[in-house]
């Protein structure tokens, strides 16, 4: 609690204790919150908070589980700021609700991976079948660019959406278990990935993943109307915290990997330097991002995940970035 508030709080107690008629005014938590995930693709967040550069600056995390979770907190006023990916990114920017993007702070082309039981030989075998991945994701968007590229009739493949935490379980079980009834394939970024090779091992392989698609994948922050207007400074702040933590990441690499891989699901600090291999940690927004987030949007119009093409450039405000904008 802030001195003020103490202050305030305190002066009236004391007027209502001597009976003086008090109209309390709404006063409002200034706390500044970001929603992000404890999972690969966000290492840059991770750091920035096992190493206290949120808590220094006064900005309290919000943990879950994956971009559209982040989005949903953003949306509802749970978070001021959100990290995510494009797919969530074009979902929240096209409710046309204030929200803007003010910077990417990692991207990948092939971070987004698909992953699929031995005797699926090929794309086009996944017709029929059913395929697990967390619905309105980045990856939801990266596989479905990936099945048109391949000849796969979307409509002939039955996704199943899942918390990406159950999906390794999910795939395992569909090896090993009598009912082949589950899922024979599933997308998603890490850990989820690389944790299904672990669990289900020589009986899936990658059957593909994002690269080639055009796109680099921006992992992005986005800010509210709210924080913009009422506390610019906390997006600056944070956008500072973005560029100190990925330069701790690439000058600490065995320490950062160490870290991330206690936080991220990843086994160990192998398969988490694998994970966090596939990235570029570089905070800024450019021509690439734009385009990588059109080419989202594009593809989710497309398979009705939105109803309409939002104007991305018009959600994009770089005054945070101080220069930072390649």
């Amino acid at each position: 609690m802030n001195a003020v508030r103490f202050f305030s709080l305190v002066l009236v107690g004391a007027l209502l204790l001597a009976g003086v008629a008090v109209v309390l005014p709404m006063i409002e938590d200034d706390t500044v919150t970001v929603a992000f995930s404890d999972k690969s693709n966000y290492e840059t967040l991770i750091i920035a908070k096992e190493t206290g550069m949120l808590e220094d600056a006064g900005i309290r995390p919000l943990l879950v589980t994956g971009g559209i979770r982040a989005a949903e907190a953003l949306v509802t006023g749970s978070a001021d700021m959100a990290a995510m990916g494009d797919g969530p990114a074009v979902s929240t920017i096209a409710k046309d609700n204030g929200a803007m993007i003010v910077a990417r702070f990692i991207n990948g082309e092939g971070m987004h991976r698909f992953i699929a039981h031995t005797d699926i030989s090929e794309p086009k075998e996944l017709e029929g079948n059913k395929v697990g991945l967390q619905q309105g994701s980045s990856s939801h968007g990266a596989f479905l660019r990936w099945m048109d590229a391949n000849g796969v009739d979307p409509d002939k493949v039955t996704i199943v959406p899942m918390d990406p935490k159950n999906i390794p379980l999910a795939m395992q079980i569909g090896v090993s278990g009598p009912d082949r009834d589950g899922i024979v394939a599933m997308a998603g970024s890490e850990p989820w990935a690389i944790a299904t090779e672990r669990e289900c091992g020589s009986a899936v392989y990658e059957i593909g993943n994002s690269s080639g698609q055009g796109t680099t994948f921006p992992m992005v922050l986005v800010a509210s109307q709210r924080i913009m207007d009422r506390n610019p400074a906390a997006v600056s702040d944070m956008i500072g915290i973005l560029v100190k933590s990925n330069q701790f990441i690439i000058d600490n690499w065995s320490e950062a990997m160490e870290i991330c891989a206690s936080r991220t699901g990843a086994a160990n600090v192998t398969e988490q330097e694998s994970c966090s291999l596939l990235q570029n940690y570089e905070v800024g927004f450019d021509e690439s991002d734009l385009q990588s987030l059109e080419m989202a949007a594009q593809v989710m119009l497309e398979f009705g995940r939105i109803s309409a093409l939002p104007d991305i450039s018009s959600h994009i405000d770089k005054r945070f970035l101080n220069g930072l904008d390649a």
